[in-house]
């Protein structure tokens, strides 16, 4: 083998080894707290009681979900919570590498908004999705929770499922996207 040929060759291998590693951000700077992802913060809203803060939560809720629904289940163990609901966003993303095909996805997150004189906290939480087209959910295999692409994503174990990192990062990605355009709503809607 000539020298330059191999030259070009060991640069594209560690080129695309040290471009993996800025790949990982995506998925290692997710807000994960015991494996779980998690998007919780503590927000002060100057000159705003409990009750004005409970009512603009509750009205912002209804408005940015088309789909949304009290989570009673969760509600039992938390009687502290002013808002507590699972609501449905959307987003956009390929089942595979290959992105020659996008489907529309269905994101189910789990909202908790507790709310006190001057500031309220929000967590959301429990994210799972699925493909919106029920054909798409019977003849293609789909992961359906963020936590479980986190933790083999990080594992770097696969499994038997036909899906890669790279897909793996993308809905991340997505999922991220989704969930933090709702927390910039929700933030906006409460400091009106």
């Amino acid at each position: 083998m000539n020298r330059p040929l191999f030259i070009a060759l060991f640069l594209l291998i560690a080129n695309t080894g040290l471009a993996q590693k800025g790949k990982d951000t995506t998925v290692y700077n997710l807000p994960v707290v015991n494996g779980k992802l998690v998007y919780a913060d503590s927000i002060k809203v100057q000159g705003h009681n409990k009750s004005v803060l409970d009512s603009a939560a509750k009205k912002w809720l209804a408005g940015y979900f088309q789909y949304h629904w009290a989570d009673t289940l969760s509600k039992d163990k938390d009687n502290e919570s002013c808002v507590l609901t699972k609501g449905l966003l959307e987003f956009r993303a390929p089942p595979n590498s290959i992105r020659a095909v996008y489907y529309d996805y269905y994101l189910l997150v789990t909202i908790k908004i507790d709310c006190k004189d001057g500031y309220y906290t929000y967590k959301v939480f429990d994210t799972y999705f699925r493909p919106k087209s029920g054909f798409f959910n019977k003849v293609v295999i789909h992961p359906t929770s963020s936590d479980y692409l986190i933790d083999i994503y990080k594992k770097k174990h696969y499994g038997f499922m036909t899906i890669d990192g790279s897909t793996i990062r993308y809905y991340l990605a997505c999922v991220n996207t989704a969930i933090l355009n709702c927390i910039a709503s929700l933030n906006k809607a409460m400091a009106n």
